[in-house]
């Protein structure tokens, strides 16, 4: 009797050995937390966009975005969408006027952003190497592949921000990368952890493909968008 007592009390022990170890989900691992949309969160960027065009010289423009997690409501299947209120100012001295406003989802299988009433597939987890998915699956545009990536020491080198330590905990989604003697189409976006989006570049560029100018890469027409955070925090 003695013995079946100890060896059903060794039983129980190894189960909750076993049981104490178990691994619980988290989102870090899983990627969630680089995309938080918690109410109250705040980001901050300075956007320089510059429009370019055979007839005038280049437009640069500056100014800056404040987005906001305003609130939240019940979506399809009860999944909560934040509300994101974007902001602009052109200094730093301006008043914040209302922009536009978006909406976002997560769930533990991707982060969706509605932006300007087109949805897009922003992230997808878990995070692995090398992942892809269509961005526009969710849209009537055409078949877009992202690819998770490591962000590049290039990448991090043209990065001008007053936070560019917090880049360590970062990674980038490939949303195009061709390059070409008469084009480049370069579109990623670049997260850390805790923070979501911290830096957009969007290049889409037509150079000179006459005989005389052919590999120069002059521009004949096209945008170089460049977003970059510098603040971020919660309202109260």
């Amino acid at each position: 009797m003695l013995v079946r007592i100890f060896l059903w009390v060794s039983i129980i022990g190894l189960l909750l050995a076993c049981e104490s170890e178990t691994i619980q989900p988290s989102s870090t691992r899983l990627g969630l937390s680089y995309f938080p949309v918690e109410v109250g969160n705040f980001r901050e960027y300075a956007i320089r966009d510059i429009s370019y065009n055979l007839l005038n010289e280049p437009d640069t423009q500056r100014y800056f975005i404040r987005e906001v997690v305003t609130g939240s409501f019940p979506g399809q299947g009860n999944e909560a969408i934040y509300r994101l209120e974007r902001f602009s100012r052109f200094s730093t001295t301006q008043e914040w006027q209302l922009d536009s406003v978006w909406t976002a989802r997560l769930n533990a299988q991707r982060a969706v952003v509605v932006e300007n009433n087109t949805p897009f597939i922003k992230l997808v987890f878990p995070f692995v190497n090398d992942l892809e998915w269509d961005g526009n699956a969710l849209n009537a545009k055409p078949t877009d592949r992202y690819e998770l990536q490591s962000t590049s020491e290039t990448l991090l080198e043209e990065i001008e921000s007053p936070l560019d330590t917090l880049l360590d905990q970062s990674i980038t989604v490939v949303q195009s990368n061709l390059s070409s003697l008469v084009n480049d189409s370069i579109f990623s976006e670049t997260y850390v952890d805790e923070i979501g989006l911290f830096y957009k570049k969007s290049v889409d560029l037509a150079y000179c493909a006459e005989e005389d100018c052919l590999g120069q890469f002059i521009i004949d027409f096209g945008r170089d968008y460049r977003q970059t955070l510098i603040a971020y925090g919660k309202i109260d």
